[in-house]
């Protein structure tokens, strides 16, 4: 059977329509729905449109900006060329020629002393000083004992030559008591109005506490008839000390020894300390030094102790730099002939062929031994280099550096770049020199 239904259709007039809401929502505020109707785009709230005056002052601080930061530029270009226009610069960057080599043991080399050396040999002068230390030890018993006094003191030598005294010269002080050096030396001729010195340690003539002396001036007797009396003197600034006759406090032998070795040890320290240092321009080697030990007389301590003094007195042959560098470039055939070297070492050692006797060195020739790598090093005459490039064009600087052998490599360095001539005035050419490597 069918059935029939029937609906009043109602137009749509316009108006909204409710929603049908399911009553167990119908309290509830999540469950609003709007109408279709009422669903819109909202636009952005439109900014209020600046006036036309207000965007003419900001185009205009823009073109402030603008024109400040062009001008500093320009300053600063005109400020840089300026630089280079009124204060050129010309530098020119050096690298020695060098030559390493590795020192042959079965090769000895031989100094002679600079009184005696002729040119192409080493040559070798002598630093001396004294060292020295004490300990207290125990006593035990009485000994009798006659010992000399001994002090240092500096001779001046004003002659234009040097001055060789012998072993054993004399040397009397104000009192008319003689001391007596124990080795040859030589005193350096004054240079100008400075008169040459070395220092000496000095023993009495004879035994005894009146020896002691206090720091005093000494002539040499030696040379009472010569010219030479007046201007070879010597002076002292310590008392002399370890003069000595009488009965004394004794030490058992094996203490005494034993503590000998400890003091003695402690200036042999001191020794391997001299022997690191040398004057400038010259070089020693550790291993060539002479050590000559002395037992000075002992003195009494309070609470039945004795101070035992030992002395050291170091002596160590020293080279010219440049004088052994060139020895040693002939010795390994290096082309330094007519050239200024000096040389640079690496880990090396020095043993002498024989012994090393203190009193002997200054005055007799050396033979030694040297294991270990060096390096020679051509030193470059920059002013004559600076004088060499001055006024001439860069187009040449080449050429001119062959002109100088000590030269392995240069790069030059002209401002401003549009100058192509190094300066008139050398002094104003800079010459800077690197350090080579060392390849040991």
């Amino acid at each position: 059977m069918v059935r029939h239904y029937s609906q009043d259709i109602t137009p749509d007039d316009g108006s909204e329509k409710e929603m049908p809401v399911p009553a167990s929502r119908a309290r509830s505020i999540r469950d609003f729905r709007p109408s279709a109707a009422r669903v819109k785009l909202q636009a952005p709230p439109r900014m209020p449109e600046r006036p036309p005056e207000y965007e003419h002052e900001e185009v205009t601080r823009r073109s402030r900006w603008g024109v400040w930061i062009a001008a500093i530029i320009a300053l600063i270009v005109l400020a840089v060329a300026a630089l280079f226009v009124f204060f050129p610069s010309t530098s020119i960057t050096v690298t020695p020629h060098t030559h390493t080599m590795t020192f042959d043991t079965s090769n000895p080399l031989t100094a002679y002393p600079a009184a005696s050396a002729t040119a192409g040999t080493i040559a070798y002068t002598v630093i001396s000083q004294v060292f020295d230390d004490s300990a207290v030890v125990q006593a035990n018993g009485t000994e009798h004992a006659e010992e000399k006094a001994t002090g240092n003191i500096t001779v001046f030598n004003e002659t234009a030559k040097q001055a060789r005294l012998i072993k054993n010269t004399r040397f009397q002080n104000s009192a008319g008591l003689i001391f007596r050096i124990p080795a040859s030396v030589d005193v350096p001729a004054a240079k100008g109005t400075a008169p040459g010195t070395i220092n000496v340690t000095v023993f009495a003539d004879q035994t005894g506490p009146k020896y002691n002396v206090n720091p005093d001036t000494f002539n040499v007797p030696g040379l009472k008839s010569s010219p030479e009396y007046s201007k070879v003197y010597a002076k002292s600034t310590a008392a002399f000390t370890g003069g000595f006759s009488g009965d004394r406090p004794a030490v058992s032998p094996a203490v005494l020894e034993s503590s000998k070795a400890e003091v003695r040890n402690r200036l042999t320290e001191k020794a391997n300390e001299l022997q690191k240092t040398a004057p400038q321009g010259s070089l020693t080697f550790p291993g060539l030094a002479a050590i000559a030990f002395e037992t000075l007389a002992p003195t009494s301590e309070a609470g039945g102790g004795v101070r035992i003094h030992e002395r050291a007195t170091v002596t160590i042959p020293v080279f010219p730099t440049e004088t052994f560098a060139h020895a040693v470039a002939q010795a390994v055939s290096a082309d330094a002939e007519g050239q200024s070297v000096s040389i640079r070492f690496g880990e090396v050692t020095a043993q002498p062929v024989g012994a090393l006797n203190g009193p002997d060195l200054g005055v007799q020739a050396i033979t030694f031994t040297v294991a270990g790598r060096g390096q020679l090093i051509w030193n470059v005459d920059t002013k004559a280099l600076a004088e060499a490039l001055a006024g001439r064009s860069e187009t040449a600087f080449q050429a001119i550096i062959k002109g100088f052998p000590a030269i392995e490599e240069a790069r030059a360095r002209i401002t401003p770049f549009w100058r192509h001539a190094f300066p008139q005035d050398a002094t104003t050419i800079k010459v800077i020199l690197t350090d080579p490597a060392a390849d040991f």
